[in-house]
């Protein structure tokens, strides 16, 4: 038997191929994380991060579908997972965009690849490549194999090359969407992929109200002076303001939720090399919705979801109490209907969503909503329309023939941290 030598090859040993270092895998997942494949899913993102550091830290008992549910999602812990199919899915589409980083340039090129097996909530780390070693020690118990002889080696290049094309292969065909959610979600999205002119997207306009100029000296009479000059609160007692002091500004901020939503659903068509046009609700005119193809973003801040949910089913409306509600308008009692308690702040722990896909007689064309009570639900609206897994899963569950017919969805999120989670259908109709 031949001496091995240094630098040989562990496809040529036979003692166990070395894991990768928990820095390397750090280092690998964060760029991953960064990469185009998840780079437009933040739950993709938050779903990889979780399990790898569970999985780093020894801790894969914590990774069990009900636990991930409660601890990514917010689940509660009683949620009937049989129904509630959020960790399975997004375990899915968390392997399709791991398939897709690894079948890209940077990802062929990364020496420690990171794997969710199918079945498994458990990640694998290994190295993409032979892992090729200093040196082997001398007196290591080793068996060594003949490389293959010369006239062998056009059968191991043409065995490699079809491994290589099968592997990619099987990414592409995960890829393609074929599967009953991406169908779903591509016929939802089809007339507007269709269109010869881009999507108008209409954002809402809020009211916001500044601080007038003399409440603005009060307070920076009560408060030290800045070494950087940056906003901070009015700090002025309630007794010396009027209401002058409170300063109406129009149309010229878009609320934070809005600003997700649009860029969502712009940043799905322009992976469909689609184009869209974003524009303020506000500076629409109703000869732009002529025969166009719209998505109208926000509730009573948009005055084209107002005007034009004369005839639907599911409406925004306001309660004698001021606070906004959607309300079924089928039913005779007027007590179906849904809305939230918020704190003067604004921040709120749930919110309620409305989705709508309306072939309006008024304009001729399409009109997309995606809309919550607060900013909170209009932010997962945008998400849940630019999610294939997210939005199929729950078209398939409404009536056959939906994709010629309008529909609208009514959904609740709980919010945790500002941040909305997954939402949850709670009433639809299809006409």
């Amino acid at each position: 038997m031949s001496k091995a030598a240094p630098g040989l090859r562990d496809s040529y040993l036979t003692h166990e191929q070395p894991s990768p270092t928990g820095d390397e895998i750090r280092s690998q997942l964060q760029a991953i994380l960064a990469s185009p494949a998840f780079h437009g899913s933040k739950r993709c993102q938050q779903f990889l991060d979780y399990v790898c550091d569970k999985s780093l830290r020894g801790e894969t008992g914590a990774l069990k579908e009900r636990i991930i549910a409660t601890r990514i999602f917010g689940r509660p812990p009683e949620s009937d997972l049989g129904e509630d199919t959020i960790v399975r899915v997004s375990a899915r589409e968390v392997r399709k965009r791991l398939a897709q980083y690894h079948v890209s340039a940077e990802g062929a090129a990364s020496q420690v690849r990171i794997d969710l097996p199918s079945g498994s909530y458990v990640p694998e780390f290994r190295y993409a490549i032979a892992h090729q070693e200093e040196e082997v020690p001398a007196a290591a118990p080793m068996v060594v194999e003949q490389p293959p002889r010369p006239g062998k080696r056009w059968l191991v290049a043409v065995l490699g090359a079809l491994g290589l094309v099968g592997m990619i292969a099987a990414a592409v065909f995960e890829l393609s969407g074929a599967n009953p959610n991406a169908e779903a979600f591509q016929r939802f999205w089809g007339p507007v992929l269709r269109a010869p002119e881009p999507l108008l997207v209409a954002v809402a306009h809020p009211i916001v109200y500044h601080a007038s100029n003399r409440a603005v000296r009060l307070s920076e009479e009560n408060q030290p002076p800045q070494d950087v000059p940056l906003q901070r609160p009015i700090q002025v007692a309630p007794e010396k303001l009027n209401g002058s002091d409170l300063v109406p500004v129009f149309n010229q901020y878009v609320g934070f939720g809005d600003l997700v939503a649009a860029t969502e659903v712009s940043s799905m068509l322009a992976r469909k090399s689609r184009s869209v046009r974003v524009r303020l609700a506000s500076a629409v005119e109703f000869a732009d919705l002529r025969k166009a193809q719209t998505l109208l973003i926000g509730a009573v801040t948009n005055r084209w979801t107002m005007e034009l949910q004369q005839a639907w089913r599911f409406r925004f409306s306001w309660t004698p109490g001021t606070r906004i509600v959607i309300v079924d308008t089928q039913d005779p009692s007027g007590a179906k209907q849904w809305t939230i308690t918020s704190k003067n702040d604004g921040s709120a722990l749930e919110d309620y969503i409305l989705v709508s896909r309306i072939r309006s007689t008024y304009t001729g064309g399409l009109v997309l909503v995606a809309a919550g009570l607060k900013q909170f639900g209009t932010e997962a609206a945008g998400r849940l329309l630019a999610d294939p897994d997210q939005l199929g899963l729950i078209l398939r569950r409404l009536p056959g023939g939906w994709e010629t017919k309008s529909l609208q969805v009514v959904l609740h999120a709980r919010v945790i941290g500002n941040t909305p989670a997954q939402p949850e259908v709670v009433a639809s109709h299809v006409w």
